[in-house]
C-alpha cells in the first residue's frame, strides 16, 4: 500500500460551516485522517477493519509496520470479544464534542443565517444534532434534510437518465452516500 498524506487540523466546527456537504462529516473525516497518520497511530491498540486498512493506506511503510507489529503482538484479538476500535472511539467522542459545540453556536446571528441559507447535514448528524438542539430549531433541521433530499433526487435522476458512459454528475453518488450514512469510516 502507498502512504497518503492529508493533514488538516481544524479547531472548531465553525471553520467548516461554509464548505460543501455536511460540516460534521468534513470535520470528522479530517480528524480521523490525523489519527491514522503520524505519531497518533502509534497509540492504536485496538482497530476495526476499516481503520486497519486506513493505517495501511495513509502511513509510510515503516510507520505502518510499527503500528501493525504492536497490533499483531497484542493478545486482545484472541477472543470473540474484541475491545472497541481506538480510532472509532476517538471519532465518536469528537463527534459528540462538535455537535455540542454547534448547539452552543446556534444563537449567533451568522449561524442562524447559515442555517437558513446554506446548511447541509447528512442524516446521521442531523439526527444527533436534532436530539441536542433546542425544540425551536428541530423543524429547521428537518427542512434542511428535506431540501437536500430533493436536491439529491434531482441530481440522481439526471445521472440515471443521462445516456452513455460519459455521464456528468458522478459526484451525486458520493453526496448521496454521505447524506444517507455519513462519510466513509465515520459510522462503522
Amino acid at each position: 500500500m502507498r502512504a497518503h498524506r492529508l493533514i488538516v487540523l481544524h479547531q472548531s466546527i465553525e471553520e467548516l460551516l461554509h464548505e460543501p456537504g455536511c460540516s460534521f462529516c468534513r470535520f470528522l473525516k479530517d480528524f480521523q485522517a490525523i489519527h491514522l497518520q503520524g505519531d497518533s497511530a502509534k497509540d492504536i491498540r485496538h482497530v476495526c477493519n476499516f481503520h486497519a486498512w486506513g493505517v495501511a493506506a495513509v502511513q509510510d511503510a515503516q510507520a505502518a509496520a510499527e503500528v501493525f507489529l504492536g497490533l499483531v503482538n497484542e493478545n486482545g484479538f484472541i477472543s470473540e470479544q474484541r475491545p472497541d476500535c481506538d480510532v472509532c472511539r476517538k471519532v465518536r467522542d469528537e463527534e459528540e464534542l462538535r455537535i455540542r459545540e454547534l448547539v452552543t453556536l446556534l444563537g449567533k446571528p451568522d449561524i442562524v443565517r447559515w442555517l437558513r441559507t446554506e446548511a447541509v447535514f447528512c442524516i446521521p448528524h442531523a439526527l444527533k444534532l436534532r436530539q441536542k438542539a433546542p425544540l425551536t430549531l428541530t423543524a429547521r433541521i428537518d427542512m434542511i434534510i428535506r431540501d437536500y433530499r430533493e436536491q439529491l433526487k434531482e441530481e440522481l435522476l439526471q445521472l440515471r437518465n443521462e445516456p452513455g458512459p460519459d455521464r456528468s454528475g458522478w459526484g451525486a453518488l458520493g453526496r448521496a452516500a454521505e447524506f444517507l450514512v455519513a462519510q466513509r469510516g465515520l459510522r462503522t
